[in-house]
């Protein structure tokens, strides 16, 4: 039998990424590659005990479908959630989402058309490019200082679209720990980049799943705070601050494009599951998130400094790489001669394994970086990756 097949699925490649991580499972090898949280943290007891309360008393609700724009007591929780790290948000200005990638799926949805210029920083996450990819939007990336995006840059980007008779859908950001960097935005290239977006009329789009998981007990306000709560998208998720698991993530915006969101969430998956948010709310409400997340901030500073300090002491000294002060990443550059992924297994040979940077490009440059994952090794073996990562380094140089 034939097919024919959409352009959309004509569009999805299998992940480079996807495919280099599968040797990771080989015994004895470290891995920096994946972005998981320390399983250590997780919260059993206290979910069992709330899963058994929440089926016991609300085990009707629980089970059933739920509203598409999620449980009231969920977006209860949220706002709760929130003001507690600074964001205030009124419940009609939140949304539920089968975590924040779901959140990237809906925006999307709602934004873009096949060749829709959409503008992004230069690397970003990974799983932002291939939705933006599967649209096929024309993605035009601008390059990151130590204190995030080149506005510089942004203002010759825009520039030169508007030659090109297009203007962006809008501008995707991360400003905090960003993915794959673990670079934050200065507050004044936050000021001015609200600044640039209200000039040329283009919407922000805040992606924060890191937010919460400063190391200095300073976060900086966010987008959405800053702008008045105009002009803003944020998304975010509890996938990094507590557990992959449940897949529960929210939108944050202005009402009305909230409702657009809730209306395609409707096409997608017609709710998120009334089981997993139940239980969530009142984990929130006992107070348990903000303790899960300050356990999470002690178990991964130590980490961050830990291989901050193997870095200085092994790498060679034509490497580079950032100095995050939150999050879960930091992000090596290589000499310009070396391809990260052709030395990959070279450092599976030396039992550490790490994510390539070229996909995290949505120019397809970055051959010569790749991002090292702190919060799931431990500090032993944080030394011993990348005391081999940088054998395997000082052996290709």
């Amino acid at each position: 039998m034939s097919h024919i097949f959409s352009d959309v699925s004509n569009r999805i490649v299998r992940s480079e990424i996807r495919e280099i991580l599968k040797w990771t499972r080989k015994p004895g090898v470290i891995s920096f590659g994946g972005g998981l949280p320390d399983p250590d943290l997780f919260p059993l007891k206290d979910i069992t005990d709330i899963t058994k309360n929440v089926l016991d008393q609300k085990g009707y609700l629980a089970l059933q479908y739920g509203p598409t724009k999620g449980e009231d007591v969920m977006l209860e929780a949220l706002v709760k959630h929130m003001s507690e790290f600074g964001d205030e948000a009124a419940l009609e200005e939140v949304a539920v989402t089968s975590s924040s990638q779901q959140g990237l799926d809906l925006l999307s949805l709602l934004y873009l058309d096949e060749g829709s210029p959409v503008v992004m920083e230069l690397p970003s996450y990974l799983g932002a490019i291939q939705a933006f990819k599967r649209c096929g939007a024309d993605m035009r990336g601008v390059p990151l200082d130590e204190d995030g995006m080149d506005l510089e840059m942004l203002k010759k980007t825009l520039t030169e679209l508007k030659e090109e008779g297009k203007k962006p859908r809008f501008i995707y950001t991360i400003p905090d720990f960003q993915n794959p960097s673990g670079i934050t935005m200065s507050l004044e290239k936050r000021k001015e980049l609200l600044q640039i977006c209200i000039e040329e009329d283009i919407p922000i789009v805040e992606d924060s799943p890191y937010r919460e998981l400063s190391f200095t007990n300073e976060i900086l306000p966010s987008l959405w705070m800053l702008s008045g709560k105009k002009g803003v998208i944020m998304l975010k998720t509890f996938s990094k601050v507590l557990f992959p698991g449940m897949r529960m993530g929210w939108l944050v915006g202005e009402p009305d494009l909230i409702d657009k969101m809730v209306m395609l969430k409707q096409s997608v998956d017609l709710c998120t599951p009334s089981f997993n948010q139940l239980i969530l709310a009142e984990f929130i409400q006992m107070g348990k998130m903000k303790q899960t997340i300050d356990n999470a901030i002690r178990c991964y500073r130590p980490k961050s400094a830990a291989m901050l300090n193997a870095l200085e002491k092994y790498m060679p000294d034509q490497v580079s790489w950032s100095k995050p002060s939150g999050g879960m990443f930091l992000w090596v550059k290589l000499p310009e001669s070396i391809d990260t992924k052709e030395i990959f297994m070279t450092a599976i040979e030396h039992n550490v394994a790490y994510v390539i940077g070229r996909p995290f490009h949505c120019d397809s440059s970055g051959n010569h970086t790749l991002r090292l994952n702190y919060s799931f090794p431990s500090i032993e073996q944080i030394e011993t990756g990348i005391k081999q990562l940088a054998e395997t380094i000082k052996k290709v140089l």
